[in-house]
C-alpha cells in the first residue's frame, strides 16, 4: 500500500514519539484506501494536518498554517468515552508554581493522566496564587474572584461563566461577611485554611484571628505584620489593609476561647473541579465583546495561547495550544482569532487561559522522561513555572451527564 501524507518528518518524530499515529492520509489512485482520521474543518489554509487517535474518545492534532502563519495543537475528548477534567496546583497549596509537566506527574500519581495544559494566570507576591477559583478533588485551594472559570461537578458536567461564594464569621453578636476564600481582600475579610500553606500572608495593617477545634474557638488575635501559622484543625481570619473600622474593632475584640460560627460556601454546589482563566471569548457560538476589547496589548495582539471550550452541548471538551512569537513557525494568534479557532471546531463556549510563555501542551508518552512529553515549542525555549494545570484523566462520571449550563 502506497500512501501520501503531507510532513512526513512531524510524522516520523511523533512515532519516535510513541504515539500510535492514524494520520490524514490520502490513498494514491488505484490503491487501497488507508484508515483514515476525518479531517477538521478550519476557517483557513491548512498547509499540514494530523489527526492522532491517543485514547479511545481522545484525538490530539497538530495543525500548521501559513494563515497565521500558526503551530496549533489541539486535544479533542468525547466525554462519553469515560474521561473527565481534573485540576492539579503547585504543592496543592494556593501558593507555589512548578512546570505544567511536573503538575501533571504530581496528579498521575493517583490518576490515568492522558494529557494536560498549563492554566490560569498567577500573582508573583505571593508566588503562583492563581488569578481565579482552584478546586481540586472537591477541596477549595482558592476561592473564586471576579474571573470567569471552566469547572464541572461531581456528576462531570462542565460549565464556563462565573463562580461566586457565599460566606459570614458570627462572634459576640456581630456578623460580618466573609468576601474571600484562600486569597487576599484589600477590603473585606478573607478566610485562609491549610489549603492556603502553612501561614497566612504578611503584611501591616491586618488583623488577624486564628480559629482551631470544633466548634470553633478563638486561638489568637494578632496584629503584626510576619503573618501566623494556619492550625490543621482551624483557620485564619484576616482583614484587609483597607477593611472597614468596624469589621476590625469586632475581630479586635474577641479574646482567646471565644466560640465563633464560620459559613462558607461556593455559589454551585458539588464542584469537582474547577479553574479560572479569561476572557470568555465564545459564548453560544458567539464571539464575545472580551475578544476584542481585553487590554490593548492583549485582546487584538498576537501572542501564545491557551484555551479549552465545550461542544457538544458540553459532551465533547476542546484544550486549544497555539505558538506564538517564533515566526516564521508560528506567530500566535488574538483573542478573536482564537474565538473563530473554537467556533470552526464546533464549539459553543470558550475561555481563555494563562498564555504567552506558560502556554505548554503535554501528552502521555510511555518513552519520554516521567511519562509525558511536551508537544509543542514555549515561547521561552524552555518550559515556565505556572500556578496550576488543566489535565484530561480517566473516569467515568458519578451520575448523569446533564447539558452544559452557561451563568
Amino acid at each position: 500500500m502506497i500512501v501520501s501524507c503531507r510532513s512526513l518528518s512531524y510524522v516520523r518524530r511523533a512515532v519516535l514519539a510513541g504515539l500510535a499515529l492514524a494520520t490524514a492520509c490520502v490513498a494514491l489512485p488505484g490503491r487501497s484506501t488507508a484508515p483514515v482520521v476525518a479531517p477538521l474543518k478550519l476557517a483557513f489554509a491548512v498547509d499540514t494536518l494530523h489527526s492522532t487517535p491517543v485514547a479511545p474518545g481522545v484525538t490530539y492534532d497538530y495543525v500548521w498554517s501559513p494563515a497565521g502563519p500558526w503551530a496549533i495543537h489541539l486535544l479533542r475528548v468525547n466525554r462519553d468515552a469515560c474521561w473527565r477534567m481534573d485540576a492539579v496546583k503547585a504543592g496543592d497549596a494556593a501558593i507555589g508554581r512548578a512546570p505544567a509537566t511536573a503538575l501533571l506527574r504530581q496528579l498521575a500519581g493517583h490518576e490515568r493522566v492522558i494529557a494536560g495544559v498549563n492554566a490560569d494566570f498567577f500573582i508573583f507576591t505571593p508566588p503562583g496564587v492563581p488569578r481565579g477559583a482552584h478546586v481540586q478533588d472537591g477541596t477549595v485551594i482558592t476561592g473564586p474572584s471576579d474571573r470567569p472559570v471552566i469547572a464541572a461537578d461531581s456528576s462531570g458536567t462542565p460549565f464556563i461563566g462565573r463562580l461566586g461564594e457565599i460566606g459570614r464569621l458570627v462572634a459576640r453578636g456581630d456578623t460580618i461577611p466573609i468576601t474571600a476564600w484562600n486569597r487576599d481582600d484589600a477590603r473585606g475579610l478573607a478566610f485562609m485554611d491549610r489549603a492556603w500553606g502553612a501561614a497566612s500572608d504578611t503584611g501591616s495593617g491586618r488583623v488577624e484571628v486564628v480559629v482551631a477545634g470544633s466548634p470553633r474557638r478563638v486561638v489568637t488575635t494578632d496584629t503584626l505584620p510576619a503573618g501566623v501559622p494556619i492550625p490543621a484543625d482551624g483557620a485564619v481570619l484576616m482583614t484587609g489593609r483597607a477593611t472597614d473600622s468596624a469589621a476590625r474593632q469586632a475581630l479586635l475584640a474577641l479574646r482567646p476561647g471565644d466560640a465563633v460560627a464560620i459559613e462558607r460556601a461556593l455559589t454551585r454546589p458539588h464542584l469537582r473541579t474547577v479553574v479560572g482563566g479569561w476572557p470568555v471569548i465564545l459564548r453560544d457560538s458567539t464571539v464575545t465583546r472580551a475578544a476584542d476589547s481585553a487590554g490593548a496589548n492583549f485582546a487584538p495582539v498576537r501572542h501564545p495561547r491557551t484555551a479549552v471550550g465545550l461542544a457538544r452541548g458540553g459532551r465533547e471538551l476542546i484544550l486549544v495550544v497555539v505558538d506564538g512569537r517564533q515566526k516564521p513557525y508560528s506567530d500566535g494568534m488574538t483573542l478573536r482569532e482564537l474565538a473563530e479557532l473554537f467556533r470552526s471546531l464546533g464549539a459553543t463556549q470558550a475561555l481563555n487561559l494563562d498564555g504567552g510563555g506558560s502556554s505548554t501542551f503535554v501528552l502521555a508518552d510511555s518513552t519520554a522522561p516521567g511519562g509525558l512529553r511536551i508537544m509543542n515549542r514555549p515561547s521561552d525555549k524552555t518550559e515556565r513555572a505556572v500556578a496550576n494545570a488543566l489535565a484530561v484523566v480517566r473516569g467515568c462520571p458519578a451520575g448523569p451527564m446533564d447539558q452544559v449550563q452557561v451563568r
